[in-house]
This record gives C-alpha cells, structure tokens and sequence, in this order.
C-alpha cells in the first residue's frame, strides 16, 4: 500500500472508532505493513504516527482503565474545527474573500481553497457561488500563464520550507542598489501587504531579521538535506504580525531617530492613521505634531513629502535639510 493510502486509511480508522484501537487491532487493518512481531512494524507506526502528526492529525496512546481499553486514538476535539454556525450572509461574505484570494493568482495551496470554496457554496447558497467556483476550477486548470503563477509557486514553496522548519538560500535584487547577493534566510513567515508577498525571517549575511520582496526574489532553493530535521529555531521574541504592520520608516536600517512633523489643519483621518498605531499625536496651536520612532529615515522621509504642503519636517535637523534639498532639486528640474 502507498505511504499516503495508508495514512489516510489509518487516520479514518481512529477517527470511525468508537473507543481505543488496540495494536492488534491496528495489525489485523493493515498486515502488510504493520504484520509480524519484529521492531520494524512498530518503527513503520511511529513514522507514520509522527508523519499524521506534522499534518495536524494528533495520535495518542490511551493507557485504558475500567471503561476503555488500552490503545491509540485521535482526539475529535483537537481534529475537527468546531462548528462556526455562520449565517448564510456571513458565509457569502467568506466565499466573497476566498474567492478575491484564489483570484490573486499568488494565493499557496489554491487547490485546496478551491475544493473550500465548493463546500462554502452549498452551505453559503450564494448567488453566482457554484458558478464562480466553476470558474476557479477551470482556472486551476488552465495552462501557467507565467508570472502568476510562478508567484504563486514560489509563495507555495516557500510556506513549506516555513512549516517544516528548512533554511532557503536565495538570490536576490535588492532594492536600492538594484545589486544581485547571495544569502541564507532562516524563514519566519510570509505576509500580503500592498498587493505584494513578503518573506520575514533571519538573513545570516546581515545578521539580522530582514524583509524580502518576492518578486525581487530571483531564485529560491531550500535546504534539501535531512528533510524530516528542522535547520533552525525559531525565534520566541518574533512577531509576525507585528512585523508585517511595521511603517517603513521602521525598517532596521540604522538606529532609531526620533522624528517629528507639524501637519496643519485640517488634518483628515487618513493621513493622521498614516502614521500607524505607534505614532504619537500633539496638539500644537490648532496643528497636529506626530512623534515617530525612525530606523529608516529614507521611508520616513518619502511618506513625509507625499503629503504635500500640509506636512513639514521638523526634526531631525539632518533630515529636515535633506528635504529641502530634495525639493529644491524638484523646484530646479521644474523652472
């Protein structure tokens, strides 16, 4: 029987069991693989109990008492996701989301939210959703047209080598160089902002935690050696999702600078929320002084100027300069 046969098939009989399935048991279901009383049919059962394991099927033993006996299950509890109970517009607005996602072209595992998305169908009763799930399927189907999916691969490959713990090597375009290197990333996590992936994770030539864009990626491998060991250890003081909200001026390029900038009345909300949830806010004469914490004075610099005569620069002094002097230069090429 084929390893991903007999996973399956063991997963359903622990799952179909009213209580704790024996060893003998688990034999007599599966002679060929796990029959005869050596060690190598007990080492078969704990590769593929650990294998159901990474998979997020968890088999425990159950030591048995007065009213049940001794031997292995899968919790229903820890396996089955709990019943959301969503009302059918709520549903719609999920397929909605799904949908908007397998759409993007870029979106890992899409077979698999393809195959949601039907179910959602049926549950949602949404109107256009049986038809809209025929449409993902034949795009599913359809020929690589090239950069999309190609993305869309690279993003797939990617979350697996973050799943199982595997170092990447990568070359890479970077951005304000526009120069080609070469470097090793112990992946943390991948993350959707602008429209764009980004891959977070610890960058062993800087030394640090950096973010890479994945369409500057030129190439990927991951580490193909000891697939079933983990490369690394992942950090317990990173954040993701903190990570992925940083503004850009709070990429680590140099060490922090206090930065603040005057904008006059009125001021709208969304050029106020512009600054993030980290920004500190000043009433100042009937304007509004925002404080930032700045490791990367070019970002702060270029969000500052594309707000126009409204936003000025008030600290750092070096800053500051250079933003008159690059409106000059734009005042110059202008005249």
């Amino acid at each position: 029987m084929q390893k991903d046969q007999r996973l399956l098939d063991l997963a359903a009989l622990l799952l179909k069991a009213a209580e704790p399935v024996s060893w003998r048991e688990i034999q007599e279901q599966f002679p060929e693989d796990y029959g005869g009383r050596g060690e190598a049919a007990i080492r078969k059962f704990e590769r593929d109990k650990a294998e159901l394991l990474e998979l997020g099927i968890p088999v425990r033993y159950a030591a048995g008492d007065e009213d049940l006996p001794a031997g292995y299950l899968i919790e229903r509890d820890e396996f089955y996701l709990p019943d959301l109970r969503l009302p059918p517009e709520d549903l719609a607005l999920l397929y909605l989301a799904g949908s908007a996602a397998l759409a993007s072209g870029t979106f890992p595992y899409a077979r698999d939210l393809a195959h949601a998305l039907n179910k959602l169908s049926f549950a949602a009763r949404a109107p256009g959703a049986s038809e809209a799930a025929g449409l993902a399927a034949r795009q599913l189907s359809a020929p690589d047209d090239g950069e999309g999916m190609d993305a869309a691969a690279r993003v797939e490959e990617l979350s697996r080598a973050i799943a199982h713990v595997k170092r990447v090597h990568l070359v890479y375009l970077g951005a304000e160089r526009r120069e080609t290197t070469e470097r090793d990333v112990d992946p943390y996590g991948l993350f959707q902002r602008g429209g764009a992936w980004f891959l977070a994770g610890w960058c062993h030539l800087r030394r640090a935690i950096r973010t890479f864009h994945l369409s500057r990626i030129v190439s990927l491998a991951v580490n193909a050696s000891a697939p079933r060991t983990r490369d690394f250890v992942p950090r317990g003081d990173f954040s993701l999702a903190g990570f992925a909200t940083r503004e850009t001026w709070e990429y680590d390029v140099h060490a922090p600078v206090r930065c603040r900038i005057r904008l006059d009345p009125p001021v709208p909300a969304e050029v106020l929320a512009s600054f993030g949830p980290r920004a500190k806010l000043l009433e100042d004469g009937g304007a509004t002084v925002v404080e930032v914490e700045a490791t990367n004075e070019e970002g702060l610099l270029r969000h500052v100027l594309a707000l126009g005569d409204r936003a000025e620069l008030l600290q750092p002094r070096p800053l500051r300069e250079k933003a008159r002097a690059v409106l000059a230069g734009i005042e110059r090429r202008l005249a």
